[in-house]
């Protein structure tokens, strides 16, 4: 087995670990999330996690802060795969970067949103949030500025937008929106 601080599998360690944390909870769930059985799926000692993250809030926080950075990288693909001309479209392209995320990611998406998990006191954290949910707030005040908003709160729409996507991708990975019962 490697030694802690060297390469596992001739990869970068931290992503090794990041790795192990996207496998364990696919398999287990983000609750069962050991740092042992993550070292152990990376193939490096099980001081490893604790040395690169400090504890398993650490670890899951990167992991997190990883997923964040994704979902933005995501919407963005889509809004230049689809190059829309107006707020409206902008925010449809934003809801199904979102989604297709979400499908795309399950693990990260179950673990970016488990607040009890992380360390939401991390710069990086508070960062990597910050910049992608002004993608959507950006795109409301856009559709608010092209009268788009019907006089609502802006801020009410961000979070009604936010909820219907999220919603949307957590009832396609939980397995409801396949099968007989799919509306799509």
């Amino acid at each position: 087995m490697p030694q802690c601080g060297m390469p596992a599998h001739g990869n970068d360690l931290r992503q090794a670990l990041l790795d192990g944390v996207r496998d364990a909870v696919r398999e287990h769930g983000a609750s069962a999330l050991s740092l042992r059985d993550v070292a152990r799926r990376a193939g490096v000692s099980h001081a490893a996690p604790a040395h690169y993250f400090g504890s398993k809030s650490g670890l899951l926080t990167a992991f997190a802060v990883q997923g964040f950075s994704q979902t933005a990288a995501t919407v963005l693909e889509e809004i230049a795969r689809t190059a829309p001309n107006d707020g409206p479209s902008t925010l449809a392209a934003i809801g199904r970067g979102y989604v297709r995320f979400a499908i795309a990611s399950p693990s990260h998406f179950e673990v970016m949103f488990r607040v009890d998990a992380l360390d939401t006191a991390s710069p990086e954290l508070t960062q990597v949030t910050d910049a992608t949910y002004a993608l959507l707030g950006d795109t409301i005040r856009r559709c608010g500025q092209e009268g788009a908003l019907g006089g609502r709160d802006p801020a009410l729409v961000a979070i009604s937008a936010w909820s219907l996507v999220h919603g949307l991708g957590s009832l396609w990975i939980s397995g409801w929106l396949r099968g007989p019962r799919s509306v799509l």
